[in-house]
């Protein structure tokens, strides 16, 4: 385990603890969580070559859309399956989680696990592009029942999380290259203060829930860290599968660091509690994925070069 590793797990828990414990006060960062997440990924877009954004190979093409398929259909698909099976409740709440995009934050991992930050990139923007349709297709063809949110209003909500600090990168780079270099002097403490931040706003409103229905908070919590090894090992076998040719770290990251926090936004407003307490204790599991992932990274440097399609 790295020191950057061990920090960013303690600072995100003492978060979490933080929202659970002082919710009078760290409520005060919910309305903003957006914002922050905003934040991280313009200073992880920073340090990206955009040029290579539109520099794909077929090749490429063709491995983010298998990524994308396992992301959006096969593997929430299958999920759902399995929960209906196994805890009818909790198969949709599996199903919101498990089909929502690539996390905004999903970049900031790649580049902190040495992998490739454009290519998390593509496969971020290429599922939130296509989230809008694909999740409320799902929710209404598997549970029957129509995500009832505004197509625009998704479209717009993605679009400003992603594209926003995108555009400001991407002049801040053409503009100010001298704010490029001081910012990546100072951005890992940065983000560990906006990642305490966003953990505080996030579990503040469940703080009342987490004491009179723990009981449900407990099976949240094992079903959320149960999902992340499951993601996880979906990228560990691509491995083996593809002979060890596939990205697994660029784009395994938007497999296992996803958008649960945009579900916690929606499925609040739309749904049981159910549904944004799983999205929301994902959070536990989420920064302690940096260490299968690190070693799955020394895996594949030991065995073939990562993004190698030859």
């Amino acid at each position: 385990m790295r020191t950057r590793d061990l920090a960013l797990i303690v600072v995100a828990f003492l978060g979490i603890a933080g929202g659970v414990f002082t919710p009078q006060w760290a409520v005060v960062f919910s309305p903003v969580t957006i914002y922050m997440m905003m934040t991280i990924l313009y200073l992880s877009f920073l340090r990206i070559d955009f040029g290579a954004l539109a520099r794909l190979r077929r090749a490429d093409l063709a491995e983010l859309a298998w990524w994308g398929l396992i992301k959006l259909v096969l593997l929430p698909v299958a999920l759902w399956f399995v929960f209906r099976w196994l805890a009818p409740g909790w198969a949709l709440p599996v199903l919101l989680l498990s089909g929502v995009s690539a996390g905004v934050t999903a970049p900031f991992f790649s580049q902190l696990l040495g992998g490739d930050t454009a290519r998390t990139l593509q496969l971020t923007v290429l599922t939130s592009v296509l989230v809008p349709l694909s999740l409320p297709a799902l929710v209404e063809l598997l549970a029957g029942a129509e995500i009832n949110i505004p197509f625009g209003h998704m479209v717009r909500m993605l679009a400003q999380v992603i594209f926003i600090p995108l555009a400001l990168a991407w002049l801040t780079r053409r503009l100010a290259p001298a704010l490029v270099d001081f910012l990546g002097r100072v951005q890992f403490p940065l983000i560990l203060a906006l990642f305490f931040c966003i953990n505080l706003g996030v579990f503040a409103p469940f703080a009342p829930f987490f004491f009179s229905q723990s009981g449900q908070v407990l099976a949240a919590a094992g079903i959320a860290c149960a999902l992340a090894a499951l993601y996880f090992g979906v990228v560990w076998l691509m491995g083996p599968l593809s002979g060890w040719r596939l990205d697994l770290i660029s784009c395994g990251c938007g497999l296992i660091f996803i958008n649960n926090v945009l579900v916690v936004v929606f499925a609040a407003n739309f749904f049981g509690p159910r549904n944004p307490l799983l999205a929301a204790l994902y959070l536990l599991p989420l920064y302690v994925m940096l260490l299968p992932l690190r070693l799955l990274a020394s895996r594949q440097s030991r065995t073939a070069t990562p993004g190698d399609k030859s």
